[in-house]
C-alpha cells in the first residue's frame, strides 16, 4: 500500500462518507445528516455506533494516550451511551499537557494538511488541537449549509459579519459553500477591535444587511443603542450568533428594538461546531454526528431531562488528534424529544461555565448570575464585565456617561445579588472594556490571580 492510499484508509470514515471534490463532498455530507435529523434515534444510535468504533480503532492504534487509555477496552457495548461510559473523561489539562501523545501518527499523515487550532486562554492556559482540514472543513461548511435551511437565510441577501477576527472588508460576497449553490449576495465583514458599539452601529446601520453575525453582547449593545436613540434603521431579518449564552432577555431585546430573530449555533475551537437552534423554537438540536454531546452530573452519571450537568464532548471526526469524552467546561440541560420532526437530541438551555458554579467563602454553592436584565436599568451604565479574583474580591469594569456614587452602589447592589454573597467589590471606570484576546465576550470571568 502507498502512502496515499495509507493516509486515505486512515481518513476513511463509516457516517457521513466523504466523496472527492470540494463542492461534492460538502453537499454530499449536508445531503447525509440532513436525511440522518429525523431518522428515528435508534437508528441514529447505530450508525453513530459504528463511526464511534472506527474512531476509537484509529486512536488505540496510532495514538499513544488513547492506546494506554483504550488498553482494557473490552467487547463493543450495545448502545453508542455505553460504549462511552467505559471510557475515563477527557480533562483540560490532560490535553494540555499530553498534547503531543493525543496526536495521532498514522501513515501519511505528513502528506495531509494538519492545522492547529487553540482556544482564547480566557479560562487559564489555552488548549491546543489538531484537525485534518480534509475532514474538518467539509464538515463546518455542511454545518452553514444546515443553518442556512433551517432557518430560511438566502444566500441571495447580504450578510454582515461583525466580530473581532475579521478584516474590514466593505464589499465581501459570502465564499464557499453558498457560492457553489447560485448567485450570492454581497455583505461585508467589520472587526470590532478597539472599536466601541455606536462606531459599530453606525456603519452596519449604513449598509442595514438583511443578517448580522455577531457575538449577543455586541447585538445587545445595538439593542440598547437602537432604544436609546430612537434608531430605526438598521432592521436585519436574523442575527446568527455564537461565543455566549443566549438568554431570554437578550432574544427580547433584540427582537423589540432592531426586529430580528436570533438564530444561536453553539459550538468551540476544539471540535467545532456541536448544536444548532431548532427552526421551530429556541431550544439547540445536538450535530451529533459531528459532536457527541454528553450532560453528567458530579459523580459522572447521566443527567436525565431537565437536570443541569457538566458537558462532555466527543469529536466524532477527530482523526488527526482523538477528542473523546473531553469535558470542555460548560454547564448544560436535556430537553425532551422536539415536536419540529426532528430527532436530534434537544440541549434545552446552557448555563455557562462550570468556573461559574461557585463555594462561597461561607461554604456555600451558587451560580453566577450575571445577566444583561439586571444591569439595564442603571442610569449611565453603557458596558461592563466583572471578574471575580481568588474567590475573594470582584473587579468590575464599567464604561459610564459619568461616574456617580449611586451608580457604583447600584453596581454592587446588583453584583452581589447576581452572586449570592457579599464579595467587595472594586470599581473600576474604564474607556473601553477589556476583554482579553478572546473573540467571546463574557460579561463574568473568574481568575485565580490577584485583582
Amino acid at each position: 500500500m502507498t502512502d496515499e492510499n495509507a493516509s486515505s484508509a486512515s481518513l476513511r470514515t463509516v457516517f457521513p462518507l466523504q466523496l472527492p471534490g470540494p463542492a461534492a463532498r460538502v453537499l454530499h455530507i449536508y445531503n447525509q445528516l440532513r436525511s440522518f435529523e429525523r431518522l428515528p434515534p435508534p437508528r441514529q444510535d447505530m450508525m453513530l455506533s459504528a463511526q464511534f468504533d472506527h474512531l476509537l480503532n484509529h486512536a488505540q492504534r496510532f495514538a499513544p494516550f488513547w492506546k494506554q487509555r483504550l488498553a482494557r477496552r473490552t467487547t463493543p457495548q450495545p448502545s453508542m451511551a455505553s460504549r462511552l461510559t467505559e471510557i475515563p473523561l477527557l480533562t483540560r489539562s490532560e490535553v494540555q499537557s499530553e498534547f503531543g501523545r493525543l496526536s495521532a501518527k498514522f501513515p501519511g499523515r505528513e502528506k495531509l494538511e494538519i492545522s492547529e487550532a487553540s482556544t482564547s486562554g480566557s479560562t487559564g492556559t489555552p488548549v491546543k488541537v489538531e484537525r485534518a482540514n480534509a475532514l474538518y472543513l467539509p464538515l463546518y461548511q455542511a454545518m452553514a449549509l444546515i443553518t442556512a435551511a433551517w432557518h430560511g437565510i438566502e444566500s441571495s441577501k447580504p450578510l454582515g459579519v461583525v466580530m473581532r477576527k475579521v478584516k474590514d472588508i466593505d464589499r465581501a460576497p459570502l465564499g464557499t459553500p453558498f457560492r457553489w449553490l447560485g448567485p450570492v449576495a454581497v455583505g461585508f465583514s467589520r472587526s470590532t477591535k478597539d472599536r466601541e458599539p455606536p462606531e459599530l452601529f453606525e456603519y452596519c446601520a449604513g449598509k442595514n444587511p438583511t443578517y448580522l453575525q455577531c457575538g449577543p453582547t455586541l447585538a445587545t449593545s445595538f439593542a440598547r443603542y437602537a432604544q436609546e436613540n430612537a434608531r430605526s434603521d438598521l432592521k436585519p431579518t436574523a442575527i446568527l450568533t455564537t461565543g455566549s449564552v443566549i438568554t431570554d432577555d437578550i432574544r427580547e431585546i433584540v427582537r423589540d428594538a432592531l426586529g430580528a430573530k436570533i438564530v444561536d449555533r453553539y459550538s468551540c475551537e476544539e471540535t467545532g461546531y456541536i448544536a444548532l437552534q431548532c427552526p421551530k423554537h429556541d431550544h439547540l438540536h445536538v450535530m451529533c454526528p459531528v459532536t457527541y454531546v454528553e450532560i453528567i452530573d458530579e459523580y459522572g452519571a447521566p443527567c436525565p431531562v431537565g437536570v443541569p450537568g457538566r458537558v462532555l464532548l466527543t469529536s466524532m471526526q477527530s482523526y488527526a488528534m482523538p477528542l473523546i469524552r473531553y469535558e470542555i467546561g460548560d454547564m448544560g440541560e436535556w430537553g425532551p424529544p422536539c415536536d419540529c420532526g426532528i430527532t436530534l437530541p434537544v440541549i434545552k438551555k446552557l448555563w455557562g461555565r462550570t468556573r461559574h458554579l461557585l463555594t462561597t467563602p461561607d461554604g456555600r454553592k451558587t451560580y453566577a448570575r450575571i445577566y444583561a436584565r439586571d444591569f439595564q436599568d442603571i442610569a449611565g451604565l453603557l458596558a461592563y464585565r466583572f471578574v471575580l479574583h481568588r474567590n475573594e474580591t470582584v473587579v468590575a469594569q464599567l464604561r459610564v456617561l459619568e461616574p456617580s456614587p449611586e451608580l457604583a452602589a447600584a453596581v454592587i447592589d446588583r453584583v452581589q445579588k447576581a452572586l449570592d454573597y457579599p464579595y467587595p467589590v472594586q470599581i473600576r471606570y474604564v474607556d473601553q472594556i477589556d476583554w482579553g484576546n478572546s473573540w467571546k465576550q463574557d460579561y463574568f470571568g473568574v481568575s485565580d490571580a490577584p485583582p
